[in-house]
C-alpha cells in the first residue's frame, strides 16, 4: 500500500509543537516566579505581605491545576486535580499558608518531571523509527539480489544484509555469522555476536559480515 504525505497535516503538526513548546516555557517561567515569590516570605520586613505573597505563590504555580479541580468538583469527577485542588483550598482555609503552597509547587514539579520523561520516550522512539532501513535485498526465484522497498518484502522471503547495513525486518539469520550493533536499540555499547538460527531485530546494524535471513 503505498503511503502519501500531507504538507498540510505536516504543517499544523509543527505548528501544535510550537504551540505546546510556548505554553511549556510559560509555565516554566511562571514557576520559577512562584519559587521566587515563595522564598520571599521568609524575609522578615515582608510579614504583613505574606498573605498575599502565599496566594500569588497558589495562583501563579497551580491555576491549571485549580482550574481543572475547580471544574471536576462541579462534574463530581474525584481525579487527582480534583484531590489536589480540594487540599490546597482546605490547606489556604485552614491558614496552613506555607504548606498550601508546598503542595501546589511539589504537585507541579512532579508534573514537569514526568513531561520531561515523557519528552525523552517519545524522542527515542522517533529516534528508533528514523533509523529503520527503507529498502531490502531479497533473493529472487533465480538466486539474484533485488533490491525492494521493505513494505514489499514477504513473509518467508530471502534477504541478505551487507557489511554495514541496517536490518530492515525482525527476522532470523538462516546462514552466517556477524556482530550486530544493537546501541541504538538497547543502549548495549558492545557488539553483539549473532549466528545462525538467531532472531534479530530490525535497526540493528551489521558490522563485519554479509549473512542470509
Amino acid at each position: 500500500m503505498n503511503k502519501h504525505t500531507c504538507k498540510h497535516c505536516d504543517h499544523c503538526n509543527t505548528n501544535e509543537s510550537k504551540t505546546e513548546e510556548k505554553l511549556n516555557k510559560k509555565d516554566i517561567i511562571l514557576y520559577i516566579i512562584s519559587v521566587i515569590i515563595f522564598l520571599l516570605t521568609f524575609i522578615p520586613i515582608l510579614e504583613n505581605y505574606k498573605i498575599w505573597l502565599y496566594l500569588a505563590v497558589v495562583l501563579l504555580a497551580g491555576y491549571k491545576l485549580i482550574i481543572e479541580g475547580v471544574k471536576n468538583i462541579f462534574k463530581l469527577n474525584f481525579e487527582e486535580d480534583t484531590l489536589m485542588t480540594i487540599a490546597v483550598i482546605a490547606a489556604f482555609c485552614l491558614g496552613e499558608f506555607p504548606e498550601s503552597c508546598m503542595v501546589v509547587l511539589l504537585f507541579r514539579l512532579g508534573e514537569f518531571l514526568e513531561e520531561k520523561a515523557v519528552e525523552n520516550s517519545n524522542k527515542s522512539i522517533r529516534n528508533i523509527v528514523e533509523i529503520k532501513a527503507k529498502t531490502a535485498n531479497i533473493i529472487d526465484e533465480k538466486e539474484k539480489i533485488k533490491v525492494v522497498n521493505i513494505e514489499e518484502v514477504k513473509v518467508g522471503e530471502k534477504i541478505i544484509i551487507k557489511p554495514g547495513e541496517i536490518v530492515p525486518l525482525d527476522c532470523k539469520i538462516l546462514k552466517g555469522t556477524a556482530n550486530l550493533d544493537m546501541s541504538s536499540l538497547t543502549g548495549e555499547s558492545m557488539p553483539i555476536h549473532v549466528k545462525e538460527n538467531k532472531d534479530i531485530l530490525s535497526g540493528s546494524i551489521n558490522l563485519n559480515r554479509k549473512f542470509n535471513m
